[in-house]
């Protein structure tokens, strides 16, 4: 039988090649609105692809008006201000020369904003609203702009900033530069800003003209132009043509089907005009409210579309007989090595471990048959394991039930022990009893490895009432346990491994009475208890190497679980591993002075 390469490589190859088999039917029934759908594809994209520019050509025209905007703000630069007010009172000399140090501020902003032929002129009114300054004849400088309606809303207050136009001719224009045509270069735009007194913001200093061409905006718009059936428009808030590639149009409405609305705003629509169907993309700008329009004729974008449709049908009908072919490779090259791999996990199932898969492909399927074989053996050998490790396990508690002692009897053996010192009067060996029978049942109480701090106190109450005896004058205690912090919970054991050492390497060594202080106090969320002796100390070298075992929380303390004891590096990890690296123990010690030791743990309740 004839295999395919593609049968002994990827298993994805194979399963992209199944559903395209399986596609194929409903390719056919589809294949008929092959071009709906690809129009609809061309008119997606198109649109998506003029949204997304839209989007870029709408921020740089925002950037635009914001960097105008910011070029306004020269106004408000201190020496410009000093120059403004000095020229009121100056004589022509005086006034001329400040107007020229005006220009050089004016002309060092193009240069830092990248400016120069964009404004192409400004113009300054005073607060009556007469000309005061112009670096380029623009404006009628006898014309008072104190009667324009948008000079009387900002002096009132209601607004700091006006965007005129575009505009052909106004009442301030000298008729000389009113233009017989109306191409887009001849259309204006005038920026105005109010400008407040530095030293008195609640004065009005004067007004500021920023005056460009319509041309600037219109650069911004030629990226869109994909053919010459397109055009494009912008309007303003009140439904009125700023720009229009008929210049012809500006000024007018726009058109009812592209009237401002919520819902056209953004994104795309197809709209009829004229007999004919535009595809219209819509944005808006933040800085103004004006709303940006492509319109693209939708027949010549899907002209091509047509094509494909035939194309499609063709390719739809060459694929009913590759379909047959390919179906037969498929089921054997995938149905196959499946059905293999299915009977050997069968019998394994059935309980036949020997069993192994064979004749392996070197696809994925191939790849599961060889990971399933190592599977089978790996599980062989942890069976064996795991056999032998029940066998130890067993002969392990055997030993441990030969060599265990019943607790309750070493309780009652203490106890029997107190009594007879009580009776015999031995008061020190009773009490040495009872102690020690505290403590071991303390120590192998069930329940868990929290307790009470009052218990813990106690438990080591018991350990120095033993250790007291028995070194008699040498040894004193002091308990400083407030009581509201008895209630607490701790885990167990901690503080007998530290009185042992204080009292053996502190104290036993040191000549005369020594004294033991055990204190307790809460700080925060915290409870900090510390332990203080008035032994031998460690030198700064032991009191070093200690401090870094300590840190070090790979290391373990080998002497001590060599001896069976609990040292303090191992209190020191069990409070670590329990409440976190935060808690601990710290030591701190003076050679020949004493030592102390600060356990903080978390103060919890439950």
């Amino acid at each position: 039988m004839i295999r395919l390469p593609a049968f002994r490589r990827s298993i994805q190859t194979k399963m992209l090649l199944s559903f395209m088999t399986v596609s194929l039917i409903p390719l056919a029934l589809l294949g008929w609105f092959s071009y709906s759908w690809y129009a609809d594809l061309v008119e997606n994209r198109t649109a998506e692809y003029n949204a997304k520019l839209m989007q870029t050509v709408t921020a740089d025209m925002d950037q635009l008006l914001i960097q105008i905007e910011q070029y306004s703000y020269t106004a408000y630069q201190d020496n410009f201000q000093e120059l403004w007010k000095a020229s009121r009172t100056a004589d022509n000399f005086g006034r001329i020369r400040n107007q020229l140090e005006m220009n050089a501020l004016f002309l060092r902003q193009e240069e830092f904003y990248n400016f120069r032929g964009i404004i192409q002129s400004v113009t300054l009114l005073n607060e009556q609203g007469y000309v005061f300054y112009q670096n380029k004849e623009t404006v009628d400088p006898t014309y008072p702009f104190g009667n324009e309606p948008w000079f009387l809303e900002m002096r009132g207050g209601r607004s700091s900033d006006k965007l005129i136009g575009p505009y052909l001719t106004q009442a301030w224009l000298p008729e000389s530069l009113v233009p017989e045509e109306k191409d887009v270069e001849d259309f204006h735009l005038t920026y105005i800003r109010k400008v407040s007194d530095l030293q008195r913001p609640q004065e009005a200093l004067g007004y500021i003209m920023l005056h460009f061409s319509l041309k600037e905006v219109q650069k911004f718009l030629e990226p869109l132009m994909l053919d010459s059936s397109g055009s494009m428009i912008i309007a303003d808030g009140e439904g009125k043509i700023v720009y229009d590639t008929d210049s012809r149009q500006i000024g007018r409405p726009i058109s009812a089907a592209l009237s401002v609305s919520d819902d056209n705003k953004e994104g795309y629509m197809v709209v009829p005009e004229n007999g004919k169907k535009y595809l219209v993309t819509a944005s808006s700008l933040k800085m103004v409210d004006w709303n940006v329009y492509c319109k693209n004729d939708l027949a010549i974008l899907l002209s091509d579309s047509r094509r494909m449709r035939d194309i499609t049908l063709l390719f739809v009908l060459a694929s009913f007989g590759l379909a047959v072919v390919v179906s037969q490779f498929l089921s054997v090259g995938l149905v196959t090595p499946i059905k293999r791999l299915k009977n050997a996990m069968l019998k394994v199932s059935q309980g036949y471990l020997s069993v192994q898969t064979s004749r392996l492909s070197q696809d994925e399927i191939g790849e599961l048959g060889r990971y399933f074989n190592e599977m089978i053996s790996r599980i062989k050998y942890l069976i064996e394991q795991v056999y032998q490790a029940e066998l130890h396990e067993r002969e392990a508690k055997l030993n441990a039930l030969q060599a265990q002692i019943n607790p309750h009897f070493l309780y009652n053996t203490l106890e029997t022990i107190n009594s007879i010192a009580a009776v015999e009067g031995v008061p020190k060996v009773s009490e040495i009893a009872r102690a020690l029978s505290d403590m071991f049942r303390y120590s192998t109480k069930a329940g868990g490895i929290k307790v009470d701090v009052a218990e813990e106190i106690r438990h080591i109450r018991n350990y120095l009432d033993i250790v007291s005896i028995r070194f008699e004058d040498k040894l004193s205690f002091r308990l400083d346990i407030p009581e509201q912090l008895l209630a607490y919970k701790m885990i167990k054991l901690v503080f007998q491994p530290i009185m042992e050492n204080a009292v053996f390497h502190g104290i036993e060594v040191k000549r005369g009475k020594g004294e033991l202080i055990i204190g307790a106090r809460k700080e925060g969320e915290d409870l900090v208890f510390s332990i203080r002796d008035d032994g031998v100390g460690m030198t700064t070298g032991q009191l070093a190497a200690l401090n870094k075992r300590l840190a070090d929380h790979s290391s373990l303390d080998q002497s001590d679980h060599a001896s069976g004891k609990v040292g303090i590096k191992n209190v020191h990890d069990r409070i670590r591993f329990y409440y976190g690296d935060h808690y601990g123990i710290t030591l701190s010690s003076v050679e020949g002075s004493g030592t102390e030791v600060i356990v903080r743990i978390p103060a919890v309740s439950e």
